[in-house]
């Protein structure tokens, strides 16, 4: 992320794009979770993921790794009240100390400062935030991070604390999929040949510089990212708008099957509801992600730089979770049209199918209206969840700015906003057409 552009910039950036070059291959680069990448990597959506990886035990089981390329030293971030305090290891015994989920961080802190209260957060924003709040005492922190955010924190500071760790539990590696060794031997010179001439050192300079330098951009955030964050909106828009077609035409055909005699078809909807309503979306999301990645290859289209490998089984994964709502929701609207109704269809001449069209449902549609619209806002708020599997919506978006601005309150600021007014535009629409429904009602 550059001046408002969607460019990631940093050190490990700078080394894709050496090896890139040398390879003679156009590089890709996506922004994604850290405790996805290893997962992702495994799946074979990446060719390789550079995030500071160390090569342990457990991740060498479903990946490979590189040789290292550096062993960039990490620091105890804390703020200036506490920095007297906190002067060695054994000073953080019984102090709440975080790191990012999965990281190397985090395997420093509970292999190295055993005494302290660990605390795992997600993201790394998440950790410098906590920090400065003071709701968490210090953390564990790669020494470019910290220096990026001590220029826009100045409540913080970098602890008079050496942690002793072994060279080979601080090598940062590139992680592959097993079956990559052709490439590995190949990017493994392009190691060497770097080392070798002294380029990391200077990439590794270059960004020390460009960190001590800090965020020289006065201008606000909105200002510079305006336009980004309105992309995230559109896209949430858009994906909110298929998964909610989508959900509702799947959730018709179940709420019919949930209301039918025949009872094995009836269990089996009941059974469908039951399961998705009972299991998180979140969860969902990542077994369809996970789970189509291994049993069919989805072509990495970009459309609108959104990569349909991503987009796609999300999208299945919130309409299907969407279905389950509103299959209930259009059955209790059904049930709550007077049983007379049906009756006297049929006395009418008219048989189930078209006494169901004709006089049911529009009566149902009125009931359920307000409840289908409530599920539309929801789906807005809950494609935020496909910022797990780095799909660019407002969240993503949001997440992205922060990382790169360093200002985490004005980026959810601006993106909370935005989803309000979003849902509030939405909320207004479904309340016309429940006026205009009901006009034609008494008409």
């Amino acid at each position: 992320m550059n001046d408002g552009q969607e460019e990631i910039v940093g050190f490990d950036i700078d080394v894709a794009e050496r090896i890139a070059e040398e390879l003679g291959v156009e590089l890709e680069i996506t922004n994604m979770k850290f405790d996805g990448l290893i997962p992702s990597v495994q799946e074979g959506e990446f060719d390789m993921a550079l995030a500071g990886f160390n090569p342990t035990p457990e991740r060498e089981e479903v990946v490979s790794f590189s040789d290292s390329y550096h062993d960039l030293p990490f620091v105890i971030l804390t703020t200036k009240d506490k920095e007297d305090t906190f002067n060695s290891i054994e000073s953080l015994a019984g102090q709440e100390v975080a790191a990012q989920k999965g990281s190397t961080q985090e395997t420093i802190l509970n292999d190295y400062i055993e005494e302290a209260r660990p605390v795992a957060l997600g993201k790394l924003p998440e950790v410098i935030s906590e920090i400065n709040a003071g709701t968490v005492d210090a953390g564990v922190v790669g020494y470019l991070s910290a220096r990026n955010y001590l220029d826009t924190y100045p409540n913080l500071t970098i602890a008079d604390i050496d942690i002793e760790v072994p060279e080979e539990e601080t090598a940062q590696t590139i992680a592959f999929p097993k079956e990559s060794q052709a490439l590995i031997t190949e990017v493994n010179q392009i190691i060497a040949e770097m080392q070798e001439s002294g380029e990391i050192d200077d990439l590794l300079e270059k960004n020390i510089e460009e960190a001590q330098a800090g965020d020289t951009d006065s201008r606000n955030t909105l200002e510079v990212y305006g336009p980004l964050f309105l992309k995230g909106a559109a896209t949430t828009i858009g994906v909110a708008v298929v998964c909610v077609i989508v959900g509702t035409l799947l959730g018709v055909f179940v709420a019919m099957l949930r209301l039918s005699s025949n009872k094995f078809i009836n269990t089996i909807a009941f059974f469908y509801i039951q399961v998705l309503r009972g299991t998180p979306a979140l969860l969902q999301v990542f077994i369809f992600y996970f789970g189509l990645s291994a049993i069919l290859t989805i072509p990495a289209i970009h459309v609108w730089d959104i990569n349909l490998a991503r987009l796609i089984p999300g999208c299945i994964a919130l309409a299907i979770n969407s279905s389950a709502y509103v299959a209930e929701i259009i059955r209790s609207g059904i049930n709550a049209v007077d049983s007379g109704q049906m009756e006297a269809g049929y006395s009418l001449g008219l048989n189930r199918r078209i006494t169901m069209k004709e006089i049911i449902l529009p009566q149902a549609v009125r009931n359920i209206l307000p409840a289908l619209g409530n599920e539309f806002v929801s789906m807005i708020k809950e494609t935020s969840l496909l910022s797990v599997i780095a799909v660019s919506e407002l969240m993503f978006v949001a997440d992205t700015v922060k990382a790169a601005t360093y200002r985490t309150m004005e980026s959810l600021f601006i993106a909370a906003v935005i989803y309000f007014m979003i849902t509030w535009f939405v909320s207004w629409l479904v309340s016309l057409l429940e006026k205009r429904l009901e006009r034609s009602a008494k008409g």
